[in-house]
């Protein structure tokens, strides 16, 4: 069984109605892993199994709830997922980069996604609402649910062109988009001085609204002078990373049929060429 299919059945079985009664300890008890914190060295969390009971080993060191919630999730996906191993250690790239040589990691994390943010329950929030980073933050604080994990799972199953691009120490770094999001932004290149997330490494104040900006500031290819997508960006000053939401409101033109070749780190294609991907 696929891990989403998985994660939605133990939903379905447990009839979950609401993000509060996703209480992932008492759900992992259930289905037989059994969750205890504690210090671990050089991982975050690991699972280890006898027959049909497992206990799952939390690091008490994990600073935020939502770390520590997915965490969680992550090992009762390979509990219920991958009955051969007895003993799963993961650390935290496990949790946050994904690598096709490491596919049970892969599905740990999609069984996580699907667990704590149900599709059924998340397109609630989806409704009638314009993409913005404060959005998206209320519906992580419904969902217990960190900011990145729940705008990548905004931006998986939004009709809206929207795209969540995570831009560190002044360079764009990755992206996913939308299904409805049919450009490319530009991966790898230092941030244009017309966006506002740049505004965080140059230390001015970021606007903590949606901004308009010039469509190609963001994107690959070359467009009209009055092309504009909308930005709304949001620092995590801790990480030296900007989170920046891109929603193209209104029809944006390019000056040539010619595109660019895709980027090297569309997220839409789940690998890079490395075989890794940011992910939570």
């Amino acid at each position: 069984m696929l891990a989403s299919e998985k994660a939605k059945a133990i939903i379905k079985t447990l009839q979950i109605r609401n993000p509060s009664e996703i209480t992932v300890k008492e759900i992992a008890a259930v289905r037989g892993a059994f969750v205890k914190e504690r210090s671990l060295t050089g991982s975050e969390a690991r699972l280890v199994r006898k027959g049909s009971i497992g206990i799952i080993t939390i690091n008490d060191m994990i600073p935020e709830n939502s770390r520590r919630r997915f965490a969680i999730a992550h090992e009762l996906g390979h509990f219920e997922l991958h009955n051969s191993s007895q003993l799963l250690v993961c650390n935290e790239e496990d949790m946050f980069i994904w690598n096709h040589r490491k596919n049970q990691e892969v599905e740990a994390n999609e069984f996580a996604a699907n667990l704590l943010m149900p599709k059924h329950l998340f397109l609630r929030f989806l409704q009638c609402k314009t993409p913005n980073i404060e959005h998206i933050r209320e519906v992580a604080n419904e969902f217990r649910t960190s900011l990145t994990a729940t705008a990548l799972r905004y931006v998986g199953l939004s009709s809206e062109p929207c795209a969540f691009v995570v831009s560190r120490d002044g360079a764009i770094e990755w992206y996913k988009k939308s299904s409805a999001f049919d450009f490319h932004v530009n991966v790898g290149e230092k941030l244009s001085k017309d966006t506002y997330a740049s505004d965080f490494y140059d230390g001015i104040s970021m606007s903590g609204r949606p901004q308009k900006v010039h469509a190609e500031a963001w994107l690959a290819g070359t467009f009209s002078e009055d092309s504009e997508i909308i930005e709304h960006s949001f620092a995590l000053m801790k990480y030296n990373t900007v989170l920046s939401l891109l929603w193209i409101d209104d029809d944006i033109r390019t000056c040539s049929e010619n595109e660019d070749d895709d980027p090297e780190y569309d997220l839409t294609n789940p690998f890079t060429p490395d075989g890794k991907r940011w992910l939570w």
